[in-house]
């Protein structure tokens, strides 16, 4: 018969185990089960994957010390290799998301993360509530940038170091999607540590989603000549959850 201990002990078991993530990504996975993958030529036309070849894929595979990743690649003439985060995204929540990669290069404007509105033109407009991407001026540093609605894109949050390429980091996200802009708040924490903290934001004005990978930086402002970035990423788990940030403890460093 059993006692009180262990009526509890399943009880708590079986909420633990009824906790279910928006998204719980660890390569070596389908893509799929991250999301919906997007490839962009240098014209800014979606392609498929079989017109990409090897010039620009997601695929499951290895990095270069042989661990089991997903492996995003962009030849120079290519713009986008992101995932379409799967699951709900609605107002009124808090969201919460870990995420483990790696990089081969960075690069001015190189993007790896937004959080995008899904018709960019719907008033008010707000194309990328808030996105993760290199600075635009050298040196180049890992930045958080914000659009208000309506207005013109800003850098919120910008690292005082070098980021570290090809080694794994952590970034750990946690933000609101309540109408009136004064109850939103924007966390990140970046290899374990809190770099943002960001109040009154406006974080939802319209249908929204997250996205991961590498979008952009295939020319900067400082460059000279044609577009010659390739780029390589390599994610090895993502977490998004609406409960707390326990649920994405695994990816979040």
């Amino acid at each position: 018969m059993l006692d009180m201990r262990h009526i509890v002990s399943i009880l708590l078991s079986v909420a633990l185990s009824s906790t279910t993530l928006l998204v719980d990504y660890t390569a070596p996975a389908s893509v799929s089960e991250l999301g919906s993958p997007q490839l962009e030529s240098r014209e800014g036309n979606f392609i498929s994957a079989s017109e990409g070849g090897s010039h620009v894929y997601i695929e499951t595979g290895q990095d270069e010390d042989g661990r089991k990743a997903l492996h995003f690649h962009r030849d120079a003439t290519y713009r986008r290799a992101e995932v379409k985060a799967k699951g709900n995204y609605a107002e009124g929540k808090k969201y919460f998301v870990g995420y483990e990669f790696r990089l081969s290069n960075v690069h001015q404007h190189l993007a790896l993360f937004q959080w995008k509105k899904v018709d960019k033109f719907t008033q008010p407009v707000q194309n990328i509530p808030f996105n993760i991407q290199f600075t635009e001026k050298e040196p180049t540093r890992l930045s958080v940038g914000y659009t208000p609605p309506g207005e013109k894109y800003e850098t919120i949050w910008t690292s005082t170091t070098v980021f570290s390429t090809n080694e794994t980091h952590n970034i750990a996200l946690s933000w609101d999607t309540i109408k009136a802009k004064s109850g939103n708040k924007l966390q990140m924490w970046l290899d374990g540590k809190s770099v943002l903290e960001s109040d009154g934001l406006d974080l939802w004005t319209g249908e929204t989603y997250p996205k991961f990978g590498i979008y952009r930086g295939e020319r900067g402002d400082h460059d000279d000549g044609d577009d010659s970035n390739i780029f390589d990423s390599w994610i090895y788990k993502v977490q998004i959850s609406d409960e707390g940030m326990h649920e994405v403890e695994e990816s979040s460093g």
